[in-house]
């Protein structure tokens, strides 16, 4: 007989299913035989008006603990200590249900096939991976030697899953156990690392949570051939950074200086938002005009605007434009020029998503990427070049 926290696993799956997140057999198999809350012995939540980290323990979860433990959301497992700078931050987390799948359905893992997972996390996705691919053994590195050691302990309870933990710095990899079939990131980047296109054997599969701007984090999926790699953006993807041993928190980012000529005019879509959804949502929208900039070579930020909507700008040499859903804030004609004109070829080009483009990428130190039709982008450790669809392939839901 199940017990109630088992069932809720069961429960936990089956709405995966019915919301198209999850639909491979093995894999569902996978999660019914991996309970979440095996590998969670407390979460963190943040308390705002107390300004701490509040934890909850949950080796023995009840009605409401297991009601947040089968919550489609992420939860912080590890925050860092509180000091006089504040109340700590988060370090680690277990991922969203729903997001952890539609990951492993793109890894197309199967039984056999040599993988390594950067970022071990409670070790619940090596746990998954390991089902999926028996015989061989996962290998799991991370640089926190804490976060490995309650890994392995969660996985002894599953004695038949091979795991190899290892304490290594992810963004090297692990050539000691190399090449191989599937590199799976668990943790954001803002670049693809070398040693990852130089670990994955031909024909393997990479799959890489990309931060490309503030507010443009996509999971990119790829293969590598002759140390290129080839692939594209999957779909949207928000996960705690890839970093260093001591390290801790959000890479710090530099804001754009507030410019006091900041001036409103009307956005060309201004009203469209409120009466009805054009093939989506505002997020996906801005989103999409912003990363048309961005491989454009404008630089992006992203804020909140005064009604909690995100709000998305771009720069040119000073030139900056705040995107709102009606309407815009520049700061100066030329401001204004740029973001006609942005607006105008993203429209002449399709309207593109980010996942209507085909990556490719050289470590920077490698012979360099031969341009055809497309964008040149200079990223911190590869150069990549982001060549837009033709045709754009997109499936429309049924209205």
């Amino acid at each position: 007989m199940l017990t109630t926290a088992d069932e809720a696993n069961q429960q936990m799956v089956d709405r995966l299913i019915a919301e198209g997140d999850l639909w491979s057999r093995p894999l569902i198999a996978a999660f019914r035989a991996t309970p979440r809350h095996r590998f969670l012995d407390r979460i963190f939540q943040y308390q705002r008006k107390r300004e701490r980290w509040r934890e909850i323990p949950l080796l023995e979860p009840g009605a409401e603990q297991l009601r947040l433990i089968y919550s489609d959301r992420a939860l912080i497992t590890h925050v860092s200590p509180a000091d006089r700078a504040g109340p700590g931050v988060p370090t680690s987390s277990s991922s969203q249900p729903s997001l952890m799948a539609q990951m492993l359905e793109d890894l197309q893992l199967h039984a056999g096939l040599r993988t390594l997972e950067v970022g071990s996390g409670t070790g619940y996705n090596a746990a998954l991976l390991a089902l999926l691919a028996a015989p061989a053994a996962i290998t799991s590195v991370d640089v926190d030697r804490d976060i490995l050691l309650e890994a392995w302990e969660h996985l002894r309870s599953f004695a038949d899953r091979r795991v190899d933990f290892r304490h290594a710095d992810g963004r090297e990899g692990y050539a000691e156990a190399a090449p191989y079939d599937r590199i799976m990131v668990t943790a954001a980047t803002p670049d693809l690392e070398p040693a990852w296109l130089e670990q994955l054997a031909e024909g393997g599969l990479l799959l890489a949570p990309l931060v490309l701007a503030p507010g443009l984090a996509f999971v990119v999926r790829g293969t590598v051939t002759k140390g290129e790699f080839r692939g594209r953006l999957t779909r949207a993807a928000y996960f705690m950074p890839l970093h260093a041993e001591g390290e801790a928190g959000e890479p710090g980012e530099c804001p754009w200086p507030q410019s006091p000529e900041l001036r409103t005019v009307p956005a060309p879509w201004a009203g469209w938002f409120e009466r009805r959804r054009i093939h989506g949502n505002w997020l996906e929208f801005v989103q999409a005009l912003v990363f048309f900039g961005l491989v454009r070579g404008l630089e992006v930020q992203q804020r909140s605007g005064a009604g909690g909507e995100a709000e998305y700008g771009i720069n040119d040499l000073g030139s900056i434009c705040w995107f709102g859903s009606g309407q815009w804030q520049v700061n100066g004609d030329s401001a204004h020029d740029l973001a006609c004109d942005l607006y105008r070829a993203w429209l002449e080009a399709g309207g593109p998503r980010p996942t209507e483009f085909h990556l490719r990428a050289y470590p920077r130190h490698g012979p360099g990427v031969v341009q055809a039709r497309g964008f040149l982008r200079r990223g911190s450790r590869c150069d990549q070049f982001w060549e837009p669809m033709d045709p754009i392939e997109r499936i429309m839901p049924l209205s």
